[in-house]
């Protein structure tokens, strides 16, 4: 389905974004590997290649216009085109309003939203020439209902949501279909972080367990297959919305 497609997926260092380069590269893409931490991206490279596919990696501080323009370029350079951009890069940012500094604001917002405009903006005219592209954007449940604590994080992934419908109402004459997805608890480094910050992890992570309906973190794996799905042309009239995955966290928490 994806047999020599371009794919640019950020944070491709770990977890999510990681997972996704395996499943698309299992799919028959070439996937572009962007991240800021440069070990990583080699370890994702490597487990792409050991996987069979192809890929090439690209360390970026996705903050940064420049950073982020002469990636795409030298995707544009290498590859000839560009088919679906996954905006995964993000960061977690602990603390209230009152606590927060502004520096931690700011990197937050930065990199989870301030990111996936910038790629989506250089990526735009490439992804238009192929009259059936595909971008997936990274949001959160905690876009959806917020969180204590979290006011950086959580804002910027609310802001993910909307961008997402604009973008989908801007590309859908040019075949570029937007979508995003909302995990919630998935075994990934910046869990398990926000676990290993917290003097007692087992009661920690048993507690979040015992809130889960369906009894289980979930697996970036599992957020990968979804992405896979609205890349692809089995969501060809899919666009403007997003899919929460979350073992069905949000829902049990709205229906009270």
């Amino acid at each position: 389905m994806f047999k020599d497609k371009v794919i640019i997926v950020t944070g491709a260092a770990s977890g999510i974004g990681r997972a996704c380069a395996l499943e698309f590269a299992a799919a028959g893409a070439i996937i572009c590997l962007v991240d800021i931490y440069t070990d990583g991206l080699a370890q994702t490279e490597k487990m792409v290649s050991e996987f069979g596919g192809t890929s090439s990696k690209f360390t970026v501080d996705v903050s940064k216009k420049q950073q982020v323009h002469d990636c795409i370029d030298a995707v544009i350079d290498t590859y000839g085109k560009l088919d679906v951009l996954v905006n995964n890069a993000g960061v977690n940012a602990d603390g209230t309003v009152a606590e927060l500094s502004e520096d931690d604001w700011d990197r937050a917002i930065d990199v989870n939203l301030k990111s996936v405009y910038l790629f989506c903006h250089g990526a735009w005219p490439h992804l238009q020439k192929q009259k059936n592209s595909a971008i997936v954007n990274m949001s959160s449940i905690m876009g959806i209902v917020g969180g204590a604590g979290a006011p950086a994080y959580c804002s910027a992934k609310a802001a993910i949501l909307m961008l997402t419908r604009c973008l989908a109402k801007d590309g859908a004459k040019d075949g570029i279909r937007v979508n995003a997805v909302c995990p919630g608890y998935i075994d990934t480094p910046i869990l398990r972080q926000g676990f290993e910050d917290d003097s007692n992890f087992e009661k920690l992570k048993q507690a979040v367990i015992n809130n889960q309906p369906m009894g289980r973190i979930g697996t970036p794996q599992e957020v990968a297959k979804a992405i896979l799905f609205l890349a692809s042309d089995n969501a060809s009239f899919i666009s403007g919305t997003s899919l929460t995955i979350d073992g069905a966290l949000t829902a049990t928490q709205i229906d009270g």
